[in-house]
């Protein structure tokens, strides 16, 4: 397949482009910078301006980078994860929290500065900072060179941020434990006594028990979350994602049918809102549910 052959799969919402993934892979020197390029375009568009082939190959594209471990992509990503919630929600879903940690840490290119900046902005999607955190455990655990910076980070990271979410905090206090730094207790400790992590999340007994669980492992966390660690194999992951399932895609397939002999003008008005929708917002079914614990898939 061609490049421009490649992209026209990767734009399509109807198939899984396994085949021009496997073309991609073996044209990886001149597809990298093309799928960066994607990246970076779509990182300053408003979301009115996002043409929907380049929506769609974005995740593809994401995960093919992170397999090869283009370290070229690191900055590009971390530039993505820093754009505004709701257009960020509408470019990667629940890829923010599922994926874009990996995809992080998989083309680390040994300058923490970067990862650092984006986690501390604090205009930055709160979910996207709390997945960019457990990026440090896999570049911990590839690099224990640095794991010492990211020790002195996660340190001082109340102090600069004194006014975090409760979301943040968690997710600081989850790279505390991920990591096995017994040394910073005492700030987990005083987020619970001022209320700012609360008990209905977890006891602070909890946090000590999970601590000493990784100190205990070697200081290396041993939860379902790190499993996978880097992305090895792109085609394999997203073959398991329910929007690339045969049976999705027959029903966009046949949705598409329909709506080009005008048959179902209720469901294209119905798409189109969902389109619009992030993941963290109120289903528009009416449910009263957030839309990732309802429609969504």
């Amino acid at each position: 397949m061609t490049p421009d052959e490649i992209l026209y799969d990767f734009g399509r919402d109807d198939i899984f482009p396994k085949a021009a993934m496997a073309a991609a892979s073996a044209k990886r020197e001149i597809m990298a910078p093309i799928f960066i390029e994607i990246i970076d375009r779509l990182a300053e568009l408003d979301i009115e301006a996002i043409d929907e082939p380049s929506l769609m190959a974005l995740i593809p594209a994401v995960h093919l980078l992170a397999e090869w471990q283009v370290q070229q992509a690191y900055r590009p990503f971390l530039r993505m994860m820093r754009v505004p919630p709701e257009r960020l929600n509408y470019l990667l879903g629940d890829a923010i929290t599922e994926t874009m940690f990996r995809a992080v840490a998989s083309t680390f290119d040994q300058d923490l500065k970067p990862l650092y900046e984006t986690i501390d902005d604090a205009a930055a999607d709160e979910f996207a900072r709390v997945s960019l955190m457990s990026a440090f455990v896999l570049i911990a655990r590839l690099h224990p060179d640095q794991r010492g910076s990211i020790k002195e980070y996660l340190r001082g990271f109340s102090a600069r941020h004194a006014d975090f979410s409760e979301e943040v905090a968690i997710g600081w206090m989850e790279s505390i434990v991920d990591l096995g730094l017994d040394d910073m207790v005492e700030q987990v400790n005083s987020l619970f006594e001022t209320g700012v992590i609360s008990k209905d999340y977890c006891q602070y007994e909890d946090f000590l028990e999970a601590l000493h669980k990784t100190i205990e492992a070697g200081g290396s966390r041993v939860a379902s979350r790190y499993n996978k660690a880097l992305i090895t194999d792109a085609i394999d992951e997203l073959s398991k994602w329910h929007s690339y399932s045969e049976g999705f895609l027959a029903e966009r397939r046949a949705f598409k049918g329909r709506n080009a002999l005008r048959m179902d003008p209720v469901a294209e008005t119905i798409a189109n809102l969902i389109a619009k929708v992030g993941r963290n917002d109120s289903c528009p079914c009416g449910s009263g549910k957030k839309f990732k614990k309802c429609c969504l898939h």
